[in-house]
């Protein structure tokens, strides 16, 4: 591949990545709960603390503000001081409250339009598990919320105590007759307690959004890597699937490095599911690296301990076609090895802006064993 077709390759790939995250649709999350619960902790975990810093922009209402940031797919509304009593919940008269309740107004505000875009799509209910009870007006607001169609999920936070918010969350089941999530969760770690139960919220709420929004919020939160190991693991077996049917094309020279759509497909959409920043410089590095290291498996060249040996068939193809077989194991070591570099990103244990294409193609060559036939 020349200089100019390498840099046109270079420059479409990166477009592809900001178009990926672009095309991200954007999930409406409501949070909501009284004062001091733990609300604001719980967003920072969740999705870092970084979208509440510089992501809160003008109040929707006195009490509910939306937190928001240019290309990113999660939008919150916050309720900010919020007390049911002081909005006037009426237990007796939901139809009164509505005209004081700012929460139930926004609900049936963005219910009434056509489009479904502005609809809240899924309410974390967020409680105190260390106080211990549940006011009654809660209680009828949830069901409310439940009454409206709402997806809707009780997060008992600062659970320090799991026995005593244990006993609230039996107390809220047998108020509560209707079928959803309850989950026990410390979003900030402690002296003597480590966060527990973000991962499963995590969960539960990909769980509830439709297909179509999934994908936004997996790659919008920042405290679950199982997830969005998961969501890739998807990806790459897709890709593989699609190897396998339709083989590779005939190579056009031993030192050719090419790398076929589908997986340059496959790496753009790992990429947005990790929901990593590539500038062209760190695209530039990871394209040279997964290239050379295509490259070398395809004509059995002799790195890393003789890696393409491992792949059966390669070596012996001398510029033939690839067979789907082959092409499949190629694709699933490469996607894999991939996500495991998104991860070590993730994790801050590899900075693609400081590291060389020669330096990162060693890496991947170091991790492709962990994913091929033993």
């Amino acid at each position: 591949m020349d200089q100019a077709n390498y840099k046109k390759y270079v420059e479409e790939t990166f477009n592809n990545v900001k178009k990926e995250n672009k095309e991200l649709k954007k999930v409406n999350l409501l949070i909501a709960g009284k004062s001091g619960v733990g609300k604001s902790t719980l967003i920072n975990t969740v999705f870092g603390e970084d979208l509440v810093k510089t992501g809160v922009g003008k109040p929707v209402t006195e009490d509910i503000h939306l937190i928001e940031q240019k290309n990113f797919p999660v939008r919150i509304y916050d309720t900010v001081g919020f007390e049911i009593s002081k909005m006037g919940f009426d237990i007796k008269s939901v139809v009164k409250s509505l005209k004081r309740n700012p929460i139930q107004q926004l609900i049936k505000k963005v219910q009434a339009t056509e489009t479904t875009d502005d609809d809240v799509h899924v309410v974390w209910y967020v409680i105190s598990g260390s106080g211990a009870r549940i006011e009654e007006a809660e209680i009828s607001f949830i069901k409310w919320l439940v009454d409206q169609k709402l997806p809707v999920i009780i997060v008992l936070t600062k659970c320090f105590d799991l026995k005593e918010a244990t006993l609230l969350k039996n107390e809220i089941e047998k108020l509560i007759d209707s079928s959803f999530d309850i989950i026990l969760v410390l979003a900030k770690q402690t002296e003597y307690q480590d966060i527990f139960g973000v991962e499963e919220l995590i969960d539960a709420t990909v769980e509830l959004l439709p297909e179509g929004l999934q994908a936004s919020f997996i790659h919008s939160q920042e405290a679950s890597i199982k997830v969005k190991h998961n969501e890739a693991v998807k990806v790459v077996t897709a890709t593989m699937a699609a190897n396998f049917g339709t083989g590779f094309a005939p190579i056009p020279g031993a030192d050719a490095p090419i790398m076929m759509t589908s997986q340059t497909a496959m790496m753009t959409k790992i990429t947005s599911i990790y929901g990593i920043e590539l500038d062209k410089q760190k695209i530039e590095t990871a394209l040279t690296s997964m290239l050379g290291v295509y490259a070398a498996m395809i004509s059995g060249k002799s790195l890393a301990g003789n890696i393409a040996k491992l792949v059966p068939g390669v070596g012996t193809l001398g510029g033939g076609l690839i067979s789907g077989g082959v092409g499949m194991v190629i694709t699933g070591a490469l996607g894999y090895a991939y996500i495991e570099l998104m991860e070590l990103v993730i994790k801050g244990q590899v900075d693609l802006s400081t590291m060389t294409p020669d330096a990162l193609t060693d890496l991947l060559l170091k991790l492709l064993p962990n994913y091929l036939p033993k």
